[in-house]
């Protein structure tokens, strides 16, 4: 019987399941693994050593919020050419803004020898069951957990889109948030109700098709108040925009005649809306880079990605 057969007998796992766990750890569960090398070990098989990014393949775990989301989806892009190039496979999770999917995704990781893990947390405290010790949390920290992150200056996002706005002579702004467990939202919506023309209405939402739908239902409320109608809507995601742009399309409101827009968040389809709408654009580009070479480093804590205004016809 030869050694691959003969640890797989013992450790009562297949013989492909003995070869893998020699050749591409990385790709068994951790307990799994541990029996099959210390059997190896014991017949003097060499087994195979961890290593480190750029000294061959190795696994880099990633957990973004909601494919739906362009600006998730660009993150991932970024980080994942990055690992590529790096010889680093990328082992995602999506947690659709769930805490419980999110603790379930770190607990399989956990059972993954990576070299470290890039995370755009939930709003719950998650950060003490990981148990990769190279993590940077993206877009958002890890609540009470001082850790490395990458994240948008979510101040400004709002200032530079306000000035815009006002420089417009709007005195009435509806600004729409998400629900504020959400590190972004909140962030944002501080920052809005700072503004004395700013009414902010906060959407009891967090994932993508919930929020388009609550937009969608709002946008709809304010044209039809008969006094405090608002000259401009300040949307603070890509959903929500959809939300109110479909709402006005609809109701063949003309912007910014009838209602201005802006979206924090620059999806592609802004650009070819009938009325091209203006964004802020959040460089996730830019972020998902930023994440990683932080995770590679020991000399960057954190970076603030600032954001850029794309005006367009809609305001």
């Amino acid at each position: 019987m030869g050694k691959v057969s003969q640890i797989a007998e013992v450790v009562g796992v297949s013989a492909a399941t003995v070869s893998r766990a020699l050749s591409r750890p990385e790709m068994v569960a951790k307990s799994t693994r541990e029996r099959i090398l210390n059997k190896a070990k014991e017949l003097g098989i060499d087994v195979p050593m961890s290593r480190s990014v750029g000294q061959g393949q190795g696994m880099l775990g990633v957990i973004v919020a909601d494919l739906n989301n362009t600006f998730s989806a660009g993150i991932l892009k970024s980080i994942t050419a990055l690992a590529q190039d790096d010889g680093l496979q990328v082992l995602l999770g999506v947690t659709n803004e769930n805490p419980s999917l999110e603790r379930k995704i770190i607990a399989d990781m956990n059972q993954i020898p990576l070299y470290g893990m890039i995370a755009m947390p939930t709003g719950a405290s998650t950060i003490p069951l990981i148990e990769c010790r190279n993590v940077v949390a993206v877009d958002r920290p890890f609540v009470g957990r001082d850790t490395k992150c990458a994240l948008i200056n979510n101040e400004k996002v709002v200032k530079i889109a306000y000035d815009h706005l006002n420089s417009k002579g709007h005195k009435h702004i509806v600004y729409l948030s998400g629900k504020s467990t959400l590190y972004t939202f909140k962030e944002r919506l501080n920052a809005a109700q700072a503004y004395d023309n700013v009414e902010c209405i906060e959407l009891d939402a967090l994932e993508y098709n919930d929020l388009y739908t609550k937009a969608f239902e709002i946008t709809n409320i304010l044209l039809t108040r008969h006094s405090g109608k608002p000259t401009a809507i300040l949307t603070s995601n890509n959903a929500i925009t959809s939300g109110v742009a479909y709402a006005l399309s609809l109701r063949n409101v003309v912007m910014p005649r009838d209602m201005a827009l802006v979206s924090i968040g620059d999806p592609e389809w802004c650009r070819f809306f009938p009325t091209p709408i203006t964004t802020v654009k959040l460089p996730e580009d830019e972020l998902g880079a930023a994440a990683y070479e932080i995770l590679k480093r020991n000399d960057v804590k954190c970076r603030l990605i600032d954001p850029m205004l794309l005006p367009r016809a809609s305001s």
